[in-house]
């Protein structure tokens, strides 16, 4: 029965086995598989993991360093989660950088040392654009009425008619302005020695193959276990056979 249980047993969890020895054997040398040097950027694994793709990510038509991805803002390498949803604008003029969405502008200032939130501003109409006229900064609302941020980040309606709005457009990049946002983001992609973690893991897989590995675990102990059992039992009996022989005589 011992026999029949262990063979089971062995042929039903054999896949994992192997794929568990591989795997190790892999995790064992990273250097030799150069598991620190490579990295996996498909959508597939950027889906898997919950990261930003290059087809998220945008940027200010008129210039290639200040990009968007989701709620980070990147400036040349400078990143700053913003923590606001639906961005429908940038603009950036001076030292500044305006960050609009439908309900609330957001003024960033721009150091040294780092990007700087200093003003947030709720929205009494419903704004659809950033914009410049007469080397002033404008927002257009969803009635075509114009806003004008004043030096003092106040936000005035701009009653006369006669200005030149110049809409400030958010574009998806080329691949490697894209590529080279998301590095500043989330990094280069996914680390080889992390994807073969979780795959010795099983949390590549999801919850459910990680359960399969749980209980398979088991199952390798039992099959340590019970083959040494039915290789040591005959030694056994047979050094007590002697031993009662001996006894006898």
């Amino acid at each position: 029965m011992l026999k029949k249980l262990h063979k089971i047993i062995g042929l039903s969890v054999c896949i994992i086995i192997i794929h568990l020895a591989v795997t190790g054997i892999i995790l064992m040398y990273p250097h030799t598989f150069r598991l620190h040097d490579t990295y996996f950027t498909s959508n597939f694994i950027y889906s898997l993991y919950d990261m930003h793709k290059p087809s998220e990510v945008k940027a200010l038509e008129s210039s290639n360093d200040l990009g968007l991805v989701s709620s980070k803002i990147i400036v040349s390498d400078m990143v700053l989660e913003t923590n606001i949803k639906d961005i429908i604008s940038l603009l950036k003029k001076d030292n500044y950088i305006y960050i609009l969405n439908s309900k609330s502008l957001t003024v960033i200032e721009e150091k040294d040392y780092g990007l700087q939130i200093i003003k947030e501003s709720p929205l009494s109409f419903v704004a659809i654009s950033l914009g410049t006229s007469n080397d002033q900064v404008f927002l257009k609302s969803v009635d075509d009425e114009y806003y004008r941020i004043h030096n003092d980040l106040r936000i005035l309606l701009n009653e006369a008619n006669n200005i030149k709005y110049k809409k400030s457009n958010l574009i998806i990049p080329n691949k490697e302005l894209s590529n080279y946002f998301l590095n500043q983001v989330q990094g280069p992609g996914i680390q080889a020695l992390r994807l073969f973690a979780d795959l010795h893991n099983g949390r590549f897989f999801g919850p459910v193959v990680m359960i399969i590995f749980f209980i398979s675990s088991f199952f390798i102990i039992f099959l340590a276990i019970s083959g040494a059992y039915m290789t040591i039992r005959p030694s056994i009996k047979r050094y007590y056979y002697r031993s009662k022989k001996k006894k006898r005589l």
